[in-house]
């Protein structure tokens, strides 16, 4: 497969979205982190920056600006007092879900060129390469 190709699906997806998303008024980087807290409740701003491959400053930065958007609330951890805990507000959570919508609504509409059976398979194949992708990062790069 041609990167281009599935480097042009990406840009016409952000093409698609990026409006929508600003009308949210959240920054496409708040938008990817509210939608990983909307999914991992109770996580940290360390779980965060792991997961969405982010630097720790840009997390924390979005976070205060998501704060002060109350769209997410930190809360102290009962059992170590050093981590805070991320949660979505009431705001947080409709506009989250709101933009999940304009993605699934997105990624439904350019399916409908496949068949059931190959939307099927087309998810198996993103969950193997995601698996692969996730592999090889862990490994520090290396293929095996």
């Amino acid at each position: 497969m041609d990167y281009q190709i599935l480097n042009l699906l990406f840009r016409c997806n952000k093409e698609f979205s990026h409006e929508k998303i600003r009308k949210q008024e959240l920054s496409d980087t708040e938008c990817m982190i509210c939608s990983y807290i909307y999914s991992h409740e109770n996580c940290s701003q360390d779980d965060v920056s792991v997961a969405l491959k982010t630097d720790k400053t840009t997390v924390g930065k979005a976070l205060m600006s998501l704060e002060n958007k109350s769209c997410v609330v930190r809360t102290q951890d009962k059992a170590d007092k050093r981590i805070k805990r991320l949660l979505l507000t009431e705001i947080g959570k409709k506009k989250v879900s709101e933009l999940i919508d304009i993605h699934n609504n997105w990624l439904s509409d350019i399916m409908t060129c496949l068949s059931e059976k190959e939307q099927k398979q087309f998810e198996n194949y993103c969950e193997r390469l995601l698996t692969a992708a996730e592999k090889l990062t862990n490994d520090g790069g290396k293929c095996q």
